[in-house]
């Protein structure tokens, strides 16, 4: 029997065995892994990987949740401190005149957009829809006279007017056009938070004309992550869903603001986020906000 060896130097050269002891050596150093050794190895490494699996799926699943809650966060409040800051800009003078009350009748079933047209003081608000009127200078100090009005950035004056409401699809108010040209996004039958600003001069002469272009040129999407929005009014005794200063000779002390956000899906997303590990469920965010230039109000119900 010839045995192939190899010398240090890496040459294969062959050798006959020297008696029965030379060739049981040779044997034993052929020798490779039985099947129950590779079956082992395969097993505790099928254990190995999928408890490395469990470990990183559960790590991942944490880390999403954690970053969307954070995002989500941060939008909340970044909104509810731009929403803060126009009521507290809000311009507000007590009519020492005492209406009647056909007077207050015929405010109480004042609509939004009329409102939007007629009035110049205080705020209108339902629980959903908010308008008010601001006093803010333009940082550039490029004022122009009121018939040169063009543009939702001009301005001829201080005084403006800010309107918050969620855009939704279908009907022919503002929210139902603003949600048709910018429907980007299928996540409901929301868009989202929609911000109108404009000169008052100006919006309150497109709103009587009836120039819907004007109004969707000075609104914004403000926040595609708001599904739902809500205003409570607090007239110092109870917590109200209108207001209307013109009507009321007066403003609430402070106003609720409650945002529920959700998660925004792409057209392309169709995911059901109900059975999708890992989706974060809506949340709701609350912020009270005072109005410091409210008066003490005494109402009907106050008596």
């Amino acid at each position: 029997m010839n045995l192939r060896l190899q010398n240090q130097a890496g040459h294969s050269f062959n050798r006959v065995p020297n008696g029965p002891r030379d060739i049981e050596n040779f044997a034993s150093s052929a020798h490779g892994f039985t099947l129950l050794e590779v079956l082992l190895a395969v097993g505790l490494t099928t254990l190995l990987m999928a408890a490395l699996y469990t470990a990183m799926s559960v790590y991942w699943t944490t880390a999403t949740e954690s970053y969307d809650e954070i995002e989500r966060a941060q939008i909340a409040r970044a909104v509810l401190r731009q929403m803060a800051r126009d009521i507290q800009s809000c311009t507000f003078v007590e009519d020492e005149l005492s209406t009647s009350d056909e007077e207050e009748d015929e405010a109480d079933d004042v609509d939004t957009d009329t409102a939007m047209a007629t009035y110049t003081n205080g705020l209108f608000g339902s629980d959903t829809d908010l308008v008010l009127y601001i006093s803010r200078p333009d940082r550039n100090q490029a004022y122009i006279s009121a018939q040169e009005l063009m543009l939702p950035s001009d301005r001829s004056s201080d005084a403006m007017v800010v309107r918050y409401l969620v855009a939704q699809e279908g009907g022919g108010s503002l929210g139902g056009e603003f949600a048709a040209s910018n429907a980007t996004f299928v996540s409901g039958p929301s868009t989202g938070l929609a911000r109108m600003q404009g000169d008052l001069i100006g919006l309150s002469t497109a709103i009587n004309q009836g120039d819907m272009d004007m109004q969707l040129a000075a609104t914004e999407l403000l926040a595609p992550e708001v599904a739902a929005l809500k205003f409570e009014y607090f007239d110092g005794v109870d917590y109200l869903t209108e207001w209307d200063s013109t009507a009321q000779n007066a403003m609430p002390l402070a106003i609720i603001i409650e945002l529920t956000l959700t998660v925004v899906q792409g057209e392309n997303d169709n995911r059901n986020l109900a059975e999708t590990v890992g989706a974060l469920e809506d949340t709701v965010h609350r912020l009270v906000v005072p109005i410091p230039v409210s008066t003490p109000y005494v109402g009907e119900t106050a008596i």
